[in-house]
């Protein structure tokens, strides 16, 4: 049998216009480009106060909430001073030994007096020793009236109250800077008593109905204290 023939193809009909070609896809794999990161502004580093002093602040500002959290930390005699009371005690004294240099004139409680540099050197140098001893005796008068006052005995706990405690006589120390504002000091002390009052109860577990007895006993003997390294001072150098 023969094949139909086929019928003749026609012409082939034109192609329409190509349609535009989309933006090339962005490369990928490790040759592609990373975005950069936004660009921001340096920090500033953040100014953090030495302990000592950032708790010192915290016990002028916030005494109640900060009694509460050294009642409960432990700690031993070593760090209480070295962190705390070295560093603290000496504010007084540099004050009052620059001041006396500059100006040639110390104050204390017998009154006004002139002193060379040397004088006022050894003067600060006495003024530093009397007062870290001086946290120790009144650490153990705390310790020892405790229990007339139904507090308990502790060691540890009353270094703590005579430390902590002495924050704003020691921090008022600095007017010696100039000796004749040197009163001002004075009477910035005297927030030690108030200091005093709301560490007691937290600290030696004092009664409240007995913290003010307490307190003003332990204030008398702070004074009599703080009043005995003045004393004794001029007395050392020649005065």
């Amino acid at each position: 049998m023969r094949t139909p023939p086929q019928p003749p193809r026609g012409p082939t009909p034109p192609r329409g216009p190509t349609p535009p070609r989309g933006p090339a896809s962005p490369p990928r794999g490790p040759t592609a480009a990373k975005p950069a990161p936004p660009r921001t502004a340096p920090r500033k580093p953040s100014r953090r106060l030495p302990g000592w002093l950032a708790r010192a602040q915290r016990l002028l500002l916030q005494p109640g909430q900060e009694w509460q959290v050294i009642a409960t930390e432990f700690a031993t005699s070593g760090p209480i001073y070295s962190r705390y009371v070295v560093p603290m005690a000496a504010i007084g004294p540099i004050a009052a030994t620059v001041g006396t240099i500059v100006f040639g004139v110390r104050n204390s409680i017998a009154g006004s007096y002139g002193m060379s540099a040397g004088d006022a050197v050894t003067s600060g140098v006495l003024d530093y020793a009397l007062n870290l001893v001086g946290v120790y005796v009144f650490a153990l008068l705390i310790d020892v009236l405790a229990p007339s006052f139904g507090g308990q005995r502790n060691r540890v706990q009353a270094l703590k109250l005579a430390a902590y405690g002495s924050t704003p006589y020691w921090v008022g120390g600095v007017v010696a800077l100039f000796p004749k504002l040197s009163l001002i000091g004075g009477v910035l002390a005297l927030y030690s008593v108030r200091l005093l009052a709301l560490g007691l109860a937290p600290l030696m577990k004092a009664p409240r109905d007995k913290t003010a007895a307490y307190t003003l006993l332990v204030s008398i003997a702070g004074i009599v204290l703080a009043l005995v390294v003045s004393a004794v001072t001029p007395v050392v150098v020649g005065r």
